[in-house]
């Protein structure tokens, strides 16, 4: 089994490490998002933690490492009497600001294409394990069923949206671009994309990784692929960001309003803040062989800002 298949990685590290899941919810235009995780520091310190995101702002729940527990034969992850899995969530979180508990349940997870070229996102770089980040789609989007009561509220999830996404590694990305869509004016159309600084032995380069489905088909843009992005623009509050691979070209624009805090890990630990949009507008127009393929709008759209890539100026 190579390493981007296995859903659990840290349970041989013993510093310097970090694993997070990013578990979406859509219903309409209201987004909830959890993040399950575990991280080490460099002396070997072990911190769990949920962390939660909507529209209304952002919340932070530690736990002990002896409330965290996972099943790799079951895809499945216990903290505290909170569990996440492919196949849904409960939750039973709170706090003075913010009380989470009820169930979701998954319908059949979308998932990438995958090859041995390309077993996973990261495509060869699968093969390698000296990474700084891996990354990984679980699910591009699957039917949501269940309730959340949110600070006393009932949410109907029934019908709703999910994405399932994960991280694992030393640190994020010194700097990076992240956004994910699939609620778009055409239902069929899902996005995925990340561009970031990716150290590599002794130098660093542009790491690209882009998913959109259209339907049954689907279209991978990434660095292991030959893509190359044009200049990056910002322009009245958008990111203008631009991908061009063999007889395909992309056209992202998204809206770039401040997000909320979250922790991110650096080194294994929990030490940073990047800021997480959790519900922003996108448009996406696809071009092959100089023809149009779709251009569509969405909403509710995930976005993060972290730094400015490098070789480029917005």
């Amino acid at each position: 089994m190579i390493t981007t298949d296995r859903f659990f990685h840290a349970d041989k590290a013993t510093h310097s490490f970090f694993e997070g899941w990013y578990f979406k919810h859509q219903i309409g235009n209201q987004v909830y998002a959890f993040i399950p995780g575990i991280s080490i520091n460099e002396e070997g310190t072990k911190e769990v933690f949920i962390q939660v995101i909507s529209q209304q702002g952002s919340h932070y729940f530690p736990f002990s490492i002896n409330d965290f527990h996972v099943s790799e034969s079951k895809r499945l992850i216990k903290i505290g009497p909170n569990q996440f899995s492919e196949k849904g969530i409960t939750l039973a979180l709170k706090s003075k600001e913010l009380s989470v508990q009820g169930t979701l349940v998954y319908g059949k997870l979308n998932q990438i294409k995958k090859n041995r070229y390309a077993p996973s996102i990261m495509g060869p770089f699968s093969y390698l394990s000296f990474m700084e980040c891996y990354h990984g789609i679980l699910s591009m989007g699957h039917n949501l069923n269940g309730t959340l009561f949110w600070n006393k509220q009932s949410i109907n999830f029934r019908n709703g949206t999910g994405y399932i996404e994960k991280d694992w590694g030393s640190s994020f990305p010194s700097a990076y671009l992240w956004t994910q869509c699939n609620q778009f004016v055409e239902p069929t159309v899902r996005l995925f994309f990340s561009a970031a600084d990716i150290p590599f032995v002794s130098f660093s380069f542009l790491g690209v990784i882009c998913v959109v489905q259209h339907g049954e088909r689907e279209y991978r843009f990434s660095t292991y692929d030959g893509v190359k992005a044009a200049p990056i623009v910002r322009k009245n509050g958008h990111l203008i960001i631009e991908l061009i691979q063999k007889n395909l070209r992309l056209n992202l624009e998204v809206t770039t309003e401040v997000g909320h805090a979250l922790k991110a890990p650096s080194s294994g630990a929990m030490s940073r803040i990047i800021r997480e949009n959790a519900s922003t507008e996108i448009s996406l127009t696809l071009f092959k062989d100089n023809e149009l393929v779709f251009k569509v709008k969405g909403q509710s759209a995930g976005f993060e800002e972290v730094g400015i890539l490098k070789g480029f100026d917005y």
